[in-house]
């Protein structure tokens, strides 16, 4: 979010974390027991029923949001979404280029930018 220069908006009271916690479960709870009802056991077929799904939920859900406006911004050039959304891990290079990670080593190619 820091490099998207996005605030995080949290939920600090207990009627707005309710809330939260209300369309979560509804969701968890409610896209189950269709699925059961439905008797679908394949992702296939949850993924076929779930543009219904949606359509009935937001039916029942949905709000008019009290203000129009669109505070969306086009990406910039130089944000690579692939690369800001990628999970990443902080760890350390030893000096003969060794890498240990989920208990495993990597040897990495002695190469300028890897020295670097």
């Amino acid at each position: 979010m820091y490099e998207l220069n996005i605030d995080g908006i949290c939920a600090n009271t207990p009627v707005a974390r309710g809330r939260v916690e209300r369309a979560h479960l509804t969701l968890q709870d409610r896209l189950v027991k269709e699925f059961r009802l439905a008797g679908i056991s394949s992702m296939a077929a949850a993924n076929a029923l779930m543009p219904s799904f949606i359509e009935s939920y937001n039916r029942k859900f949905a709000k008019v949001p009290r203000n129009t406006h669109d505070a969306h911004r086009a990406l910039r050039p130089e944000e690579d979404l692939e690369l800001i959304l990628t999970w990443r891990e902080l760890r350390k290079v030893t000096q003969n280029l060794l890498l240990h990670y989920e208990r495993t080593l990597y040897v990495l190619l002695d190469t300028p930018d890897n020295r670097r």
